[in-house]
């Protein structure tokens, strides 16, 4: 029996020799293509150092096409005016500026006017699935603004001129890969830091083959529950190669994003990093009026108690960093924020933007503080004749609680106390030229103030304005109040308000550049 067992026992094993020297035969390039494995699990010699020459030059037509599909799968398709996206389900113009190209919205709204115009569109709400549409050239000023769109157009003999001003400009330096790496590195070990061996390089060793990445090429970063996460930047690792390290290793997962891509290249690690809960484009909100807004990428529990033991990780992506005074008010509310490629400071206006705060209860004390705001003293219980002394020796005299110029008119303000008589004599005044303001009893602050910018025709609605906000996004302070514009005025116009400012509320409104008085 042995002896019949014996060669069925050694052809199983050469067979078995045999598929193995073909596939690593395969792997480092020393068989022809047709001797070769499936093309598909076929390994680039170059991504293992293998030199070009070892491999064969004539392909199958078949891997020739596997490779071009591969060489091109991130590449972006250019025209001489910029950019090409292809619409996919669910996009729109908005969304494709802001989530593809990093533009707030009111950036991207300032921009859809010449996206229009480039490709032609009639209809911004209008574009369709699979049609193509060119984003120009975003080009952004040292403070972080964009300039007005300018696209170059083909000319006789321009196209090598114009491949130039393809990619999107930015405010800075874009960042290398090996600087989005190790800024990357920096952050994700603060927020998950790594145990013992975490974040060795792969290498994997059988009987059979040995494999190492290069830990440069491809950084290992750690996961919860001790797992690995393996980038690869380029997506260059062979569907061979991958297929060995999972099956060789389940708790290794391969991020194959670059971190350029920033905010994609964090969800896709955020995916893969095994946290209790990952959010996107997450959003709070803190008080009423004034409403402070603050939005993050990703709002991060690395666990079940997370919220408990206020352990919440708040990830952006973009160059602009909060301002300091919300990073130090969320970390009192239990959050830690991250910005790994942060990098510009926010952009402060050089002119300073006045707000004033009337913090007065009573309707004399709101008029002068109003007045007082737009640079007004008033005159105070003054008396104003209806009828001057003349032959008939007559003269009749009202008094006016206040009394002003401004522009060569005459203004009065008044309460109205009930007698008809009183006030029959004030609407008389305004046969004579003066602008009347009369007050009822129940009138507050809003109420008074529209009464007085009317009676001045000072354009200005009580309604919620935004006055602070960063370009990507990230936060917002909404405030009810009065912003006047118009001559006599500062330039930039005057924001008017009742509200009470605490002091994060104020302390953001003086870092985007305005100075706050009280009356």
């Amino acid at each position: 029996m042995s002896s019949c067992a014996d060669p069925i026992l050694i052809l199983n094993r050469v067979s078995r020799s045999l598929i193995l020297v073909s596939v690593l035969s395969s792997v480092l390039g020393v068989l022809p293509a047709k001797a070769g494995m499936d093309p598909r699990f076929e390994l680039d010699s170059q991504t293992l150092g293998v030199p070009a020459a070892t491999s064969s030059k004539k392909a199958d037509a078949k891997t020739k096409n596997l490779h071009r599909a591969r060489k091109y799968k991130y590449h972006v398709p250019v025209s001489a005016q910029g950019k090409v996206h292809v619409v996919r389900s669910g996009d729109n113009l908005f969304k494709i500026l802001m989530r593809d190209y990093g533009l707030s919205n009111a950036e991207a709204e300032k921009f859809l006017e010449e996206i229009r115009r480039v490709n032609n569109i009639a209809d911004i709400r209008r574009i369709k699935i699979g049609q193509k549409i060119i984003i120009p050239p975003v080009r952004r000023r040292a403070d972080g603004t964009i300039k007005s769109p300018s696209p170059k157009r083909l000319g006789d003999g321009a196209a090598g001129v114009i491949g130039q001003s393809f990619n999107l400009e930015s405010p800075v330096s874009p960042l290398t890969e090996h600087e989005a790496v190790v800024k990357v590195r920096q952050v994700w070990d603060k927020i998950l830091p790594p145990l013992k061996g975490e974040q060795k390089p792969i290498i994997l060793n059988s009987p059979t083959f040995s494999l190492a990445l290069d830990p440069q090429r491809y950084p290992v970063y750690a996961t919860m529950h001790a797992g690995k996460i393996l980038v690869d930047p380029n997506a260059s690792i062979p569907p061979l190669v991958k297929t060995l390290i999972t099956e060789k290793d389940p708790a290794v997962r391969i991020v194959s994003e670059s971190p350029v891509n920033g905010k994609r290249f964090l969800a896709a690690m955020l995916d893969s990093a095994g946290f209790y809960s990952v959010e996107e484009n997450f959003s709070m909100d803190f008080g009423t009026d004034p409403k402070l807004t603050i939005q993050s990428d990703f709002k991060i529990e690395k666990t079940p108690d997370s919220l408990i033991k206020q352990d919440v990780v708040l990830l952006n992506s973009g160059r602009v960093p909060l301002p300091s005074v919300l990073g130090t008010f969320l970390k009192k509310e239990g959050f830690k924020v991250y910005e790994p490629f942060a990098s510009l400071q926010p952009v402060v206006p050089a002119v300073s933007r006045p707000l004033c705060q009337i913090t007065a209860k009573s309707q004399t004390d709101i008029i002068d503080a109003l007045l007082a705001s737009i640079s007004l003293t008033p005159d105070k219980d003054r008396r104003l004749d209806v009828f001057a002394a003349d032959n008939n020796g007559i003269s009749l005299a009202v008094k006016a609680e206040r009394y002003f110029e401004r522009g060569g008119q005459h203004y009065v303000v008044t309460r109205f106390d009930g007698d008809p008589v009183t006030y029959t004599l004030f609407r008389f005044l305004e046969t004579k030229g003066f602008r009347v303001t009369i007050l009822e009893p129940r009138d507050g602050f809003r109420k008074i103030a529209e009464k007085l910018l009317s009676s001045m025709q000072i354009p200005g609605a009580y309604t919620r304005h935004t006055l602070a906000g960063d370009a990507g996004g990230n936060y917002s302070l909404q405030m009810s109040g009065f912003k006047l514009e118009g001559k006599g005025l500062p330039v930039g116009g005057l924001f008017v308000t009742d509200l009470k400012l605490d002091r994060v509320i104020r302390d953001l409104l003086q870092e985007n550049g305005y100075h706050i008085t009280s009356k």
